[in-house]
Parts: C-alpha cells; structure tokens; sequence
C-alpha cells in the first residue's frame, strides 16, 4: 500500500462541494489512576464532579467537554476517560494530536468513531440502503439495520449491528443538527480492542475513508467510490482462542499450578509435558 496515492482529505470553505475528516468520539482507560492523570496543558482543569457510570463511583465533567470516571476503593479500574461528539467540538485541540497523546501515554482505547462528513453531493444514506437491497456490496457484516421516523427528518443506514466491534453508520447529519442542507456523514465507529488498533493505524497516516473501504465497499455505486477513493485498509479482528484453548488456560492451568506447588518437586510437571507430547506424536 502506498498512501501518498490516496486523494487527501479536503474541506474548503466557501466551496458548495466539499469532504472532511474529524474523530468524533474518543473514549478509554489508564490502567491505572495515578491521582487524576494530568492531560496535555492545553486541556482545561476547571471541571464539577458529578455521577460516574461504568461502575465507577467518581466522576468529573470537564468545561472543554471531557469526562473522567474513577473508583474511590478499586484502583485497578484505572482512570476512564470520554470525550463524545460534543466534547470532540470543544476540546481544544485537533483530535489526531489527541489520539496521538493518548497513545504515547498508555491509554487504551476502547472506542474510537471516525467521520467522513459529506456536503453538498447529493450524497444519500438511502442509496447505501438499495444497494444492500440488491446485494451490491462487499463486507462480512450480515445485519444491516435502518432507522427512519416518519415524524421527523433524518435517515440511517447501519452496516453491521452496534453492539459489534466495528459497524459503520451513514446518515443525515443536517437533519440531525436541524439544519436543511445537503450534508451526510459516514461514521465507523471502532470499540473494544479494534479501537487500540484503529487509533495506532490512524497515526501511521493512513486516511479513515480507506479504513471504511476496508470495512464495506459498494462497487457498483460509482459515487461511493469518488468520495471514498483510497487503498483500502482493514482493521482485523483479533483471533480468540477456541473455547477448549480458553478451558484450559482458565481451569487447568490454575488447577496444575496448585498440584506443582503442593508437591516438593516438579516430576509431575515433567510427566505431564511427556503425556502431552505422547499424545500429539
């Protein structure tokens, strides 16, 4: 892959037409507290505490929009750190420089959405949703879940269900804002361990719309391809253990370390390591 071949992101003001690119939430923890790790001086310290979720005790909202979450008797929990839509608007400097504070910190993310804001293209999320229909598409999602109130505006089209990992949400951001224009937004919204390496492949350079190639792709909807012109670059899953692999290490493994620590020797070790190899040969 070559990414000085991809078309860069661009957004003019003025210009009816235009592309851009935004993180729209960033959310994780600190595996551990340390008394309210301090953020970059940019970011203000002027916050209310107020009710944490998550199951964290302790909470506090942020002016610039951030929220942290802690617990007042279980550090383990570490520091919970969000930053939604409206804090991502607020927060004082650009999300990318972000993302790349958090990481060079030890943060681990736990949910990462990235935006590709569409305006002025007559660009629809109903056209996603026919393509689907005639099964016009590439992506190993199976559930492709819409949304639409007939008493109010607004239109989206889900590639793969929200409780998963990686899904992809096209809607009507005007229609959201209550605006009428002629904006849409193409969202992949990353969580659990993808989120860690969405974020450390965003900071390699690589352009969101390709990660939203790698996701889906609508090879017959040639708008589809303009907007999102780039290498598409996946984000893989990461490959469990089977539930035997998990049995194992989570019952017999404690079981046998208990057996080595009663015994005054490890011959026991040694006969087992023997049995398993016979048994493979």
């Amino acid at each position: 892959m070559t990414i000085d071949k991809n078309p860069p992101p661009y957004c003019n003001t003025g210009v009816e037409k235009s592309v851009s690119l935004s993180i729209d939430w960033i959310e994780g923890t600190y595996k551990t507290n340390e008394a309210r790790r301090p953020m970059p001086l940019i970011l203000t310290e002027e916050c209310e505490e107020c009710t944490g979720f998550h199951g964290y005790t302790n909470a506090a909202q942020y002016r610039d929009g951030r929220l942290e979450m802690w617990h007042s008797t279980r550090p383990e929990m570490g520091l919970h750190i969000q930053w939604n839509g409206t804090a991502m608007r607020s927060v004082p400097v650009d999300g990318l420089s972000l993302v790349a504070y958090l990481e060079a910190t030890g943060f681990s993310f736990t949910r990462l959405d990235l935006a590709v804001d569409i305006r002025g293209h007559n660009f629809k999320p109903q056209r996603a949703t026919e393509e689907i229909a005639n099964g016009d598409y590439i992506c190993r999602a199976r559930k492709f879940p819409q949304w639409g109130d007939p008493a109010n505006p607004g239109y989206t089209q889900y590639v793969g269900k929200r409780p998963s990992e990686i899904y992809l949400c096209i809607y009507d951001k005007a229609a959201e804002m209550g605006l009428q224009s002629d904006h849409t937004r193409v969202e992949l919204r990353c969580g659990g361990k993808r989120a860690n390496t969405a974020a450390k492949t965003i900071l390699r350079g690589v352009d969101f719309r390709q990660l939203v190639l790698g996701f889906v792709r609508f090879p017959k909807w040639s708008q589809w391809g303009e907007i999102m012109g780039a290498d598409a670059v996946t984000i893989p899953a990461e490959k469990k253990d089977s539930a035997t692999k998990a049995w194992l290490l989570s019952q017999c493994a404690p079981a046998l370390a208990r057996i080595l620590d009663d015994d005054e020797n490890d011959e026991f070790w040694f006969k087992f390591l023997a049995q398993v190899q016979a048994n493979r040969n």
